[in-house]
């Protein structure tokens, strides 16, 4: 689950009180607030008993804003699980306006220093008990085996299953032991895909032999985390519809943790299009339960507003009670084995001193930094403070919040180079004459238009230096490169950095 930093639908706080809340329809929602401060529907919820909720980049716009905002949840419910997706790298919400501190996963895999990445998962940990946040929708288990893939790419830690379980753990490990509560995604595994769940529903024709192999065993490491959150994928050799809204998905993942996984199973945004579209928002809600999931993620409230989203959501509940679809003693059962694996993640912190947030934010800056330029690759390349232009030739939909557009420039601006940017799809003819190039590419060996834009740039300047921001499989066939590992500000800090010392490295 990623998204841009968006503004936000606009939720109605005048919204009429209910008297009709169904506190165990609500305990197993995982609901989006709308702001930076609570709504009167928000409080309204949370008072009745809405097991979760989760931030987006528009609830944080800063460390600050998201814990006062935090504290005013926990004020009201102390129960409430505040959920967020902080991996680090690419993708961020703490810091989603200036780019996270941490390194990519790919990085991190990339070193193969198993106790740095323990160390950046106490790090992160951290700054999320600092900011009263509860469970971390990490770490990323997903094995990404396909260059192609648009969404996991540089999220996950490497394309070999073994390199993945141990990072994986290790990130756990860190979060944990500074009280978060972590949840490994997205299960049974989205790395072979080459299409984003955000967009269309991805289908993965594998032999199960080879899926087992490739991509399930990560999640031997279910027993070990407090949640896992399923994917919007179809797996054909496991069973039929989306592993998300389908009851294959958790006998899978009870055979493959051998019954020892007790914790949440949590559903990916179910706002996105691959289970929105069809069989739609609703019906995803009522599948989803009928399939076995613990906490419903609604997803943003880009597309409608979050006292929408909630209301639609219980309401479809009801509907699937008041029918028989769903039991009333399935739905109890269910909604009190999550109250009390909730309660439980809300106590974990609860004995634990409560971090200084400057001083954790300071800490994972200058952790990330040092880590980050070990893990960038520079093969005959070096830049001077000379004028430099860069040119962003990735195609568009670039959906993660740390991967957006002039984090490479604004890296170059630090370091005191006049730089600007120009459009890839633009009018090249007064950039190309710029005394040094830079061209990001992310997809280059799959995406028809990034190849097209990247072959013109360099037919005119072969002495470009290409900056590649995905994994090194998709990276183009180029003498002057960077493997950047990532988009975010460590890692084109990192990758400025490491160009200035020159050197193959």
């Amino acid at each position: 689950m990623t998204n841009a930093t968006p503004t936000p639908g606009t939720s109605n706080s005048s919204t009429p009180t209910r008297t009709d809340w169904n506190r165990d329809i609500l305990s197993l929602l995982m609901a989006p607030v709308s702001g930076t401060e609570l709504t009167d529907f928000e409080r309204e919820i949370l008072a009745e008993g809405v097991g979760s909720v989760i931030f987006f980049g528009y609830n944080t716009p800063d460390a600050p804003t998201a814990r006062d905002l935090a504290r005013s949840i926990h004020e009201i419910a102390a129960d409430c699980v505040i959920a967020i997706d902080e991996e680090g790298g690419d993708v961020t919400r703490l810091q989603s306006a200036t780019g996270s501190s941490l390194p990519t996963a790919w990085a991190l895999g990339t070193l193969d220093d198993v106790d740095l990445t323990r160390r950046m998962g106490c790090a992160l940990g951290d700054i999320l008990a600092a900011c009263d946040i509860d469970l971390d929708l990490a770490p990323v288990l997903d094995v990404s085996t396909d260059p192609a893939n648009p969404v996991i790419g540089t999220r996950a830690y490497g394309d070999e299953p073994d390199l993945v379980a141990r990072h994986a753990r290790a990130m756990a490990s860190g979060l944990r032991d500074e009280g978060i509560a972590v949840c490994g995604k997205h299960f049974p595994g989205h790395g072979a895909t080459s299409v984003d769940s955000h967009t269309a529903l991805p289908r993965i024709d594998l032999p199960e032999a080879t899926f087992r192999r490739d991509h399930l065993a990560p999640w031997t490491l279910a027993p070990w985390m407090d949640a896992v959150m399923t994917a919007h994928v179809l797996v054909p050799t496991f069973g039929e519809g989306p592993a998300t809204i389908s009851g294959w998905s958790r006998d899978l993942l009870e055979e493959i943790s051998l019954g020892g996984f007790h914790g949440l199973v949590i559903t990916d945004a179910l706002d996105m299009a691959a289970v929105s579209e069809d069989p739609g928002y609703t019906e995803a809600v009522v599948r989803a339960v009928e399939a076995g999931a613990d906490l419903l993620c609604l997803g943003t409230s880009i597309r409608r507003d979050s006292a929408q989203m909630v209301t639609q959501a219980h309401d479809a509940l009801v509907a699937a009670l008041q029918s028989g679809r769903i039991s009333a003693d399935t739905l109890a059962q269910r909604a009190s084995r999550t109250r009390v694996l909730l309660r439980s993640i809300r106590s974990r912190r609860r004995w634990l001193p409560t971090p200084d947030l400057d001083q954790a934010l300071a800490h994972a800056e200058s952790l990330g930094a040092g880590a980050a330029l070990r893990a960038v690759q520079v093969r005959h390349a070096r830049l001077t403070l000379d004028q430099t232009c860069v040119i962003d030739v990735r195609g568009g939909g670039v959906a993660l919040s740390s991967a957006r557009r002039g984090r490479l420039l604004a890296a170059l601006h630090e370091r005191g180079i006049d730089a600007y940017e120009a459009a890839g799809g633009e009018d090249l003819t007064t950039a190309l004459r710029a005394p040094q190039i830079l061209v990001t590419t992310r997809l280059a060996r799959s995406d028809a238009a990034e190849q097209e834009q990247l072959a013109r740039v360099l037919a005119v300047r072969p002495d470009a230096i290409v900056v590649h921001l995905g994994v090194p499989d998709a990276a183009p066939r180029h003498d002057r490169l960077v493997l950047a590992h990532g988009a975010g500000r460590t890692m084109m800090r990192a990758a400025i950095d490491a160009l200035l010392a020159g050197g193959d490295r």
